[in-house]
């Protein structure tokens, strides 16, 4: 649960020059500027009161998801690696798991 919790956090927080935790400003900034920009690139009458925020929580749960899945990912892989048909890899070797 904690590798799950700093993986996820990891996109709020950062750390500074002398290694303090502080707030991730820049990230926050670039995503309402990319929610703002979306929104505004859709006429008035087409887009809702709430769409900003939906865009919002959409782009920041996307890169908290993508960050548990690099965190998670190579365990994922090797537990399904390991318990396929032994058939299946020696016809398809390495290559799932390697690019």
């Amino acid at each position: 649960m904690g590798r799950a919790t700093h993986a996820a956090a990891g996109i709020f927080f950062t750390r500074d020059e002398a290694g303090r935790g502080r707030l991730n400003t820049s990230y926050f900034l670039r995503a309402v500027t990319l929610a703002a920009a979306d929104t505004a690139s859709r006429p008035y009458w087409r887009r809702s009161a709430g769409e900003p925020f939906s865009a919002f929580g959409s782009t920041v749960g996307n890169d908290a998801g993508m960050n548990l899945l690099h965190e998670f990912g190579p365990g994922i892989r090797h537990v399904v690696k390991s318990h396929g048909p032994k058939f299946v890899a020696r016809i398809i070797g390495d290559r799932i798991t390697h690019k």
